[in-house]
């Protein structure tokens, strides 16, 4: 639902269903002034965004604890000294939520080739399309006049800054013995990128390990959906091992 008939409202009301219901193919509408700005206005972000960046057992409820405490901490710092309308702020937490259920899990499948990771979206929304932002925004747009720009550069804001508390919260949950084995041959990992788009979380699978004098693994040679890469364990996440 539309809060008004201004192509900010017109945006948001899009971006709230896209979050909850998942991507969408076509839209079709009459020539109404909004709609025909709200088309301008996302062909206009979208034209900007970079392609070339997407790669396509819990302790008695810590875990999900530590995750909506951390989401919880990113809002109230993000939103301490915004002003938002009623519209704006419940289309921050659509995309918060969007975010939040696009988070990998596992993999979808036991094929070594098959990269896929199962995300709570799978379920609520029974496909696997990423639900990704629509164009690339600045801090100047929360000084704009089109305010759904403010809501997505917030948006973009918290997936920075979440994505850093949610990573550091898989390495806590692979830290709690104090003997750890090295990362293996066939493990699934989350690779950490600073500049992935919202809501991508590119995955990759061992293919070789390289440890050092002492037998510690460092570095690995990674397969992900594009190709071949070699990342340091630093920049790593397991997310699921491979049976050993």
């Amino acid at each position: 639902m539309a809060y008004s008939l201004e192509t900010d409202s017109c945006i948001h009301a899009i971006r709230r269903f896209v979050c909850r219901r998942g991507q969408v193919q076509h839209i079709w509408s009459d020539n109404s002034t909004n709609l025909v700005g709200a088309e301008k206005e996302l062909k206009k972000a979208l034209s900007s965004f970079n392609n070339n960046k997407i790669q396509r057992a819990s302790h008695q409820g810590g875990v999900w604890e530590k995750l909506i405490r951390s989401a919880r901490w990113v809002l109230n710092s993000l939103l301490h000294e915004q002003t938002l309308t009623d519209e704006g702020l419940q289309t921050v937490f659509c995309e918060v939520e969007a975010i939040l259920n696009n988070r990998p899990i596992t993999t979808t499948s036991s094929d070594p080739f098959d990269l896929e990771p199962l995300t709570p979206n799978h379920i609520l929304l029974l496909n696997s399309q990423t639900i990704l932002p629509p164009g690339e925004f600045s801090k100047a747009d929360l000084y704009t006049r089109r305010r759904w720009k403010q809501v997505q550069y917030l948006a973009d804001l918290f997936w920075k800054r979440w994505t850093q508390e949610y990573l550091t919260l898989m390495q806590e949950r692979q830290k709690w013995s104090k003997v750890r084995q090295n990362i293996n041959i066939g493990d699934i990992v989350v690779i950490v990128n600073p500049t992935s788009p919202r809501s991508s979380w590119p995955l990759a699978r061992i293919l070789e390990t390289k440890p050092d004098s002492g037998g510690l693994v460092r570095s690995v040679k990674l397969k992900t959906k594009t190709g071949i890469l070699e990342r340091p364990i630093t920049k790593l996440c397991l997310l699921l091992e491979e049976p050993h």
